[in-house]
């Protein structure tokens, strides 16, 4: 798969220049901040479902799902909202799955995040 490829597998670059109004230097500036929270969001969602603490999950899962969002994220997206909606129910047993598909996505975001230019 060429890079072109992958990067649209894993997010709409033009969804997501549509979304900051076609502004380069501020979508890299979302994409900083994602480089830089989305580490702690992970550990966070991971201890959550740990501790079986559903509102954690939720919360953390709903701050993630919004930046993946901007970011025109599908995938990722996608995963973060199935973690809320499992913290919503307090439905821990398909949360480690989720947590390792969702994992997955935001490496493979970060990575064409950074073949994309």
């Amino acid at each position: 798969m060429d890079d072109k490829n992958n990067v649209a597998s894993v997010f709409d670059p033009a969804e997501a220049l549509s979304i900051v109004d076609g502004d380069k230097d501020l979508f890299q500036e979302l994409v900083s901040m994602f480089r830089d929270s989305y580490p702690a969001d992970l550990s966070a969602i991971r201890d959550a479902i740990g501790r079986r603490d559903s509102d954690a999950l939720r919360r953390v899962s709903h701050h993630l799902k919004g930046t993946l969002g901007a970011l025109a994220a599908g995938p990722a997206r996608h995963a973060a909202r199935r973690l809320e909606d499992l913290g919503k129910s307090a439905d821990f047993e398909p949360a480690p799955a989720v947590y390792s598909e969702m994992e997955q996505q935001l490496r493979a975001l970060d990575e064409a995040l950074s073949a994309w230019r």
